[in-house]
């Protein structure tokens, strides 16, 4: 990695871009060692996130597939990103950071090689009585994080899908998309796009959801959680990286089941202080009726060339990529051999 890059991660943060038997019996070059492997994990926190290593532990899905977990907690997605250049951290799962194809293309030493959450859990919410649609937002605030993160670059791709000159939106930088929800309740900005376990108390609250503003169905392709690792990860602990990603998988296809509610509430629970969440439930009936984790730790070339033509578009990468410059895709496709 040249020190121009490590130097440019720092200074300018990329430009503001956001059954073990069975194993060792069919699939051989898995055989678990006596002691597990040891993998560092990257995660920026997060309630869904932190619900994600409650189900983890509560499941024991990691001694299931043969690997120990070391977690390496940070408080921005863009230092996930660096957790894994500086070498403290091996792979990030469930904290995307829609940065990451565009500090691949300045010369991020990391590939994706998978993703969580396939879709993004996200609506855009709104408190104007005259905001109904995507095409209202001409001529209106919305709230947004920073410029060209995660919460810009959704809100920009839906408008480009309705064919609204996004030139006309007035985006304003409120924080997170809690602080988001928070304004737009508070009559602050006329709309913007937050976690959809926030419907039920906007409904409550007389505020609405755009009727194309469920980001799940309007940005289908949309890989709101791409799983990426560093090279050096890749070429030095590979088997470790597949197990980390089959304990996950395991995770993913868990929640997605009828049956896993009880636990999701219980794992929730936990990762809110020991707090019964109230929005709990509808984040579990949103896991139901949509899927977003889809049962596997797996993504597809389609997704990253939909993302990479979306960021040329916004100018956010210069050109589109070949895949194997910017994705290792056969790590998941072994881990989800490895879940059986």
């Amino acid at each position: 990695m040249s020190e121009g890059f490590r130097a440019g991660v720092h200074r300018r943060a990329f430009l503001g871009l956001a059954g073990a038997v069975t194993a060792q019996t069919v699939f051989p070059r898995f055989a678990f060692a006596a002691d597990p492997i040891g993998v560092r994990v990257v995660t920026n926190g997060g309630v869904e996130n932190a619900t994600i290593q409650s189900v983890l532990s509560q499941q024991k899905f990691l001694d299931s597939v043969g690997v120990a977990q070391t977690l390496v907690n940070v408080n921005t997605p863009v230092a996930t990103l660096e957790a894994l250049v500086d070498n403290r951290a091996e792979i990030c799962v469930v904290s995307g950071f829609n940065g990451l194809l565009p500090a691949i293309e300045k010369g991020a030493p990391v590939k994706v090689v998978g993703a969580a959450a396939q879709t993004p859990a996200l609506a855009v919410y709104s408190s104007n009585k005259d905001v109904r649609k995507a095409a209202d937002l001409v001529g209106k605030t919305v709230g947004i994080g920073p410029n060209n993160g995660l919460l810009h670059v959704v809100a920009l791709a839906l408008l480009k899908a309705k064919g609204v000159d996004a030139a006309g939106v007035k985006f304003v930088n409120i924080g997170s998309n809690a602080e988001v929800y928070q304004a737009v309740k508070a009559g602050k900005v006329d709309a913007g796009p937050s976690d959809v376990s926030n419907a039920a108390d906007a409904e409550k609250s007389g505020l609405s959801m755009l009727s194309d503003g469920k980001l799940w169905v309007e940005l289908p392709n949309y890989p709101y959680q791409l799983a990426y690792a560093s090279d050096k990860a890749i070429k030095d602990n590979r088997d470790g990286l597949v197990r980390a990603l089959a304990a996950y998988g395991k995770v993913f296809r868990f929640i997605s089941a009828a049956d896993s509610r009880a636990a999701y509430e219980e794992a929730r629970k936990a990762a809110n202080n020991g707090v019964a969440a109230p929005a709990a439930l509808d984040a579990w009936n949103y896991v139901q009726a949509n899927k977003p984790y889809a049962g596997t730790p797996e993504t597809s070339r389609e997704r990253l060339d939909y993302l990479q033509q979306l960021h040329v578009s916004l100018g956010l990468q210069k050109e589109v990529l070949p895949l194997e410059r910017i994705a290792d895709l056969s790590l998941a496709r072994d881990a989800v051999r490895l879940m059986g």
